[in-house]
């Protein structure tokens, strides 16, 4: 409960301890969730937004600490749906419409030939065994061709992964988008993807396509500049000073410092 003091606690002294960390860690995450909310970065300064992610506008993150964020925050990708085993893409290939109508086949016929005259006779039972086998053979092919295809194309997904260039130690380096972290210098130039939710700190000329995000056919020009909406000024889509993943640059070249990934 808030203002509750661990010490006052009648609780052995490991226990105690374990209490307190547990508090901090608490506190903890209630402040940075409110600075999350609060803050917005197009509202906020270079230097501001500098400040409050941790980075330098002019060297970047270290390495170390974009390591660690990768691993607090996981990598700058969509949360990827868990792949199949071969067991549930084998279920899967039968439950499909026609196979379902050919298994019922397979029972009935079993069922009539053991009901029938000849339900002590082995070879009465052929067509409906048949059917089965023919169907498990068929749903097996089917699923090590589809298991074998979706291990294919993640291969090759990880062969065309696109990278993009950011300031780490001070230096330009090349990474796997899904390695930008959150408070990364990200240097953007004309054809480049933006690979994350970024603060224009720098724009020279910058022109972005956002028409998979707003539906808005013309590139938007942007800028670095803090800029409050004036009295009676229409509201743009986007804020001017921001880039937002998925969107090409067609124009110009800059940096920014990556808000949100993911």
């Amino acid at each position: 409960p808030p203002g509750l003091d661990p010490a006052s606690l009648p609780l052995p002294a490991s226990a105690r301890a374990r209490a307190v960390c547990a508090l901090r860690r608490a506190a903890h995450r209630s402040i940075m969730a409110n600075l999350s909310t609060a803050m917005e970065p197009d509202l906020l300064s270079p230097e501001e937004l500098e400040a409050i992610m941790g980075t330098s506008v002019s060297k970047g993150l270290t390495s170390s600490k974009a390591k660690t964020i990768l691993e607090r925050d996981g990598p700058n990708e969509l949360e990827k749906p868990p792949k199949p085993t071969l067991l549930m893409l084998f279920i899967m290939q039968l439950t499909g419409f026609v196979i379902v109508l050919l298994l019922c086949a397979a029972v009935a016929s079993i069922v009539v030939n053991g009901t029938g005259p000849k339900k002590d006779d082995v070879l009465s039972y052929t067509t409906g065994k048949a059917i089965f086998i023919i169907v498990l053979i068929n749903a097996g092919i089917a699923a090590w061709t589809e298991h074998k295809a979706g291990d294919a194309l993640e291969a090759l997904s990880q062969m065309t992964q696109a990278s993009i260039y950011v300031l780490r130690d001070g230096h330009e380096v090349k990474v796997d988008v899904p390695n930008v972290v959150r408070g990364d210098v990200v240097i953007l130039g004309t054809g480049d993807v933006v690979p994350a939710d970024m603060r224009l700190i720098e724009a020279d000329d910058v022109k972005v396509s956002e028409m998979a995000l707003t539906g808005e056919p013309d590139d938007v020009a942007k800028t670095s500049k803090l800029k409050f909406k004036k009295p009676g000024e229409p509201e743009k889509l986007t804020p001017e000073n921001m880039v937002f993943s998925g969107c090409s640059v067609t124009n110009g070249k800059g940096r920014g410092i990556v808000c949100e990934t993911g």
